[in-house]
């Protein structure tokens, strides 16, 4: 699926630049900003889609260069990671890391709330707070907290799967509209001409 992903993902870079092309002589044009803008989300979900996959060793995509990181974290280590709903840093701790695109996946121990996060983002959580957090009680169990996260996961890329389906089922139409405008006007110059067998 994710080489499926990487084809789409260069012919929906390709179309944009063609997009971008045609902007370039007619900026104002509605339908083809339009167009630029849905190419670009579709581009960004696609994205999104590939880092969330987990990655085999045989495909590698053009765009995921490693990204160098400071500290060398681990799985189970607790962190300060950046919430991406409100931009406040909060406790975590390291579920899981994917180093080739340079991210973590983090579940906040106070809230329970997962979100994945770059690893550069990471910050080292001060030695008192974190003894102080290591005597008190967890709400929840590892397991529970594992399976909030997978779910919460799992909607995640369902809703990014049903956005992509609706943008790429939108970029049909807007095609088909195309396709239907380009026969009338190859027609409407072929009218009059008269074809002659040889």
């Amino acid at each position: 699926m994710s080489e499926d992903l990487v084809k789409q993902l260069s012919s929906y870079k390709a179309q944009l630049q063609q997009v971008e092309v045609a902007l370039s002589t007619d900026p104002d044009n509605e339908d083809l900003l339009k167009l630029q803008k849905d190419l670009q989300e579709v581009i960004d979900l696609t994205k999104d889609l590939l880092s969330s996959q987990p990655v085999d060793g045989s495909s590698s995509t053009s765009g995921s260069e490693s990204v160098p990181v400071k500290r060398s974290w681990k799985v189970g280590e607790r962190c300060l990671a950046t919430w991406s709903n409100d931009g406040q840093a909060y406790e975590a701790e390291i579920e899981e890391i994917d180093r080739e695109n340079g991210t973590a996946a983090v579940t906040f121990t106070e809230y329970g709330n997962a979100d994945v996060i770059p690893l550069q983002n990471l910050k080292v959580v001060e030695e008192g707070k974190q003894s102080e957090d290591d005597g008190g009680l967890k709400s929840k169990s590892r397991k529970e907290q594992i399976a909030e996260q997978r779910e919460y996961k799992k909607k995640k890329a369902q809703k990014k799967v049903q956005r992509m389906k609706e943008l790429e089922q939108e970029r049909e139409e807007q095609k088909s509209k195309w396709q239907q405008f380009n026969n009338k006007a190859y027609s409407k110059n072929k009218k009059g001409q008269i074809i002659l067998p040889y």
